[in-house]
């Protein structure tokens, strides 16, 4: 298929050749090119500003932009299924790790762990019911954590992405993926797939692209600070000096206050590890949002 590179913008193309998918964009991918063999830039002599590269895709099972439905049909639905989502950083620097004060690698391990305690608990009450997994589809961060529990656990999983983000996405065949056009389209999708999002910290894209869409197509939104809960300090701020977001979670919880919705103390219920006491919360509140979406016979069984 021959394709007139000056038609690529930021934007980027996903197509398909046979079984290969290909994604093309016009932006600074350089740094790749050498490192990752599935990465190479189409027009090496251009102007940096015009360069194209392109990223293969041989191994994944890929759907393209207009195969939405598809996707979601083949991988999200079937009898009591329950889709989870979680959103978060996608990457946290050693330095970050510092000043947030927490150890490299915990935040992936708490959201891995987080994820798996719920798993655990809406099984115990809900032994029919089918937990499916997305994520964002990339090899680093919170979408690592939730790709590795999904293994682990053995859950059916979706990938979402777009061509900018598909870069960060490896050509291994252990999870589908679905690629949207832009990454506000992609944004929309992740969470309209969905039931419920947890939202674990993240910065901008977070913030605005998730949480939006998430009032948009009546999800249920459960936010948890896992790095206040986890830092030997404070975490992070909700924004940098220069006002950009640095925590989506501690933003909004500086901005909305919800009144009326604290649950009593229950005398010898609470715990004095903030971390286990967090999670038994959330295990708790998805329990109970279950109960209104699931079918009765799963949905209003006791144990």
């Amino acid at each position: 298929m021959s394709i007139d590179l000056s038609t690529i913008t930021r934007n980027g193309l996903v197509i398909r050749e046979g079984t290969t998918t290909k994604v093309l964009i016009k932006a600074d991918f350089a740094s790749m090119v050498g490192r990752d063999p599935t990465v190479v830039c189409l027009n090496p002599e251009a102007p940096a500003e015009d360069k194209v590269y392109q990223k293969t895709f041989t191994k994944r099972c890929v759907y393209l932009p207009e195969e939405y439905d598809l996707a979601v049909q083949h991988h999200l639905r079937g009898r009591y299924v329950l889709v989870l989502a979680m959103n978060g950083y996608s990457s946290i620097k050693p330095e970050q790790c510092r000043e947030w004060g927490i150890q490299v690698g915990a935040y992936e391990v708490a959201c891995r762990n987080l994820l798996k305690t719920v798993w655990l608990h809406l099984r115990r009450e809900f032994p029919d019911l089918d937990i499916r997994l997305i994520h964002g589809s990339s090899d680093m961060g919170v979408d690592r954590a939730i790709i590795d529990a999904a293994v682990e656990l053995r859950r059916e999983m979706l990938g979402f992405s777009c061509p900018e983000y598909a870069f960060y996405v490896t050509d291994e065949a252990n999870f589908p993926m679905y690629i949207a056009s832009t990454v506000e389209e992609y944004s929309d999708a992740f969470v309209r797939s969905g039931d419920i999002l947890i939202a674990a910290n993240g910065r901008l894209q977070a913030y605005r692209m998730d949480i939006k869409a998430v009032f948009e197509h009546d999800k249920i939104f459960i936010p948890i600070n896992v790095l206040r809960l986890i830092s030997s300090l404070a975490g992070p701020p909700p924004k940098d000096k220069d006002g950009k977001i640095m925590d989506a979670c501690a933003h909004f919880e500086q901005r909305v206050y919800m009144v009326g919705q604290r649950r009593p103390d229950v005398p010898g219920s609470i715990s004095h590890d903030p971390w286990k006491a967090a999670l038994h919360e959330l295990s708790d509140v998805l329990v109970d949002k279950c109960r209104h979406q699931l079918d009765p016979e799963v949905g209003l069984e006791v144990r």
